[in-house]
């Protein structure tokens, strides 16, 4: 057991030791607490309280740990239970989704982008980072797991090997209320805002300007 904190009361100031642990460290850093009080019926009381004041802190932070405990245990047991049918399924009908957005429109790597602007930087993720931390474009990770931890850029929003303006304006317009493969499936579904209800990602060139206003009355719909 550690050692509980302690008082002692000189004239008008009353000196608090931190409580110490069973390795005589101090919760308190190590430093002494000087507190002046205004009369001994004021410190008297404060030294009666000590005590409680103490039994309270220790249930407090037993009750955090348990706490702490239980979370850890939820979230472990989660992630061992077996998928029910149902959260299979859409997991399957939302990897096809994201498989057949980069068959049909193609991707780029970092690299490749690197190369496509004849990039000098020694570092051939600058140039794709950039873009990306300037929301001028956004990545999604790649559906196949042997290149898990190598993001990809649908081609769409890319028109001889640059960003697309639109594109940029979209990404302000949704901020962060999209993760990024949404934000894929946005551009590449049927958009009754659009003509025809087409496909964000196929007006880009041709009409951007319909494309980011779009964007915005999905925003401000959801919004309302």
């Amino acid at each position: 057991m550690g050692k509980a904190a302690s008082a002692t009361l000189h004239g008008d100031v009353l000196t608090v030791q931190p409580y110490r642990n069973e390795k005589g460290r101090s919760h308190g850093a190590g430093r002494t607490f000087v507190l002046e009080v205004a009369t001994e019926a004021a410190s008297n009381t404060l030294l009666a309280s000590l005590p409680l004041l103490d039994r309270l802190l220790a249930e407090k932070l037993s009750a955090a740990s348990k706490r702490q405990m239980e979370e850890m245990i939820d979230f472990m047991a989660a992630r061992l239970m077996a998928p029910s049918q149902a959260e299979t399924e859409m997991a399957q009908r939302l990897a096809a989704r994201h498989a057949r957005i980069l068959n049909e429109y193609g991707y780029f790597t970092a690299e490749q982008l690197a190369d496509l602007n004849k990039s000098q930087a020694s570092n051939r993720s600058a140039l794709a980072d950039n873009w990306r931390k300037r929301h001028q474009v956004f990545a999604v990770p790649h559906p196949d797991r042997r290149a898990r931890g190598h993001d990809v850029y649908p081609a769409f929003q890319f028109e001889n090997g640059k960003p697309i303006k639109a594109v940029h304006a979209v990404l302000e317009a949704f901020g962060a209320r999209k993760s990024p493969w949404k934000i894929a499936l946005w551009f590449t579904s049927g958009n009754g805002w659009l003509p025809d209800s087409a496909r964000p990602a196929d007006l880009l060139s041709r009409d951007p300007d319909a494309v980011v206003a779009a964007a915005r009355r999905e925003v401000e719909e959801a919004a309302a």
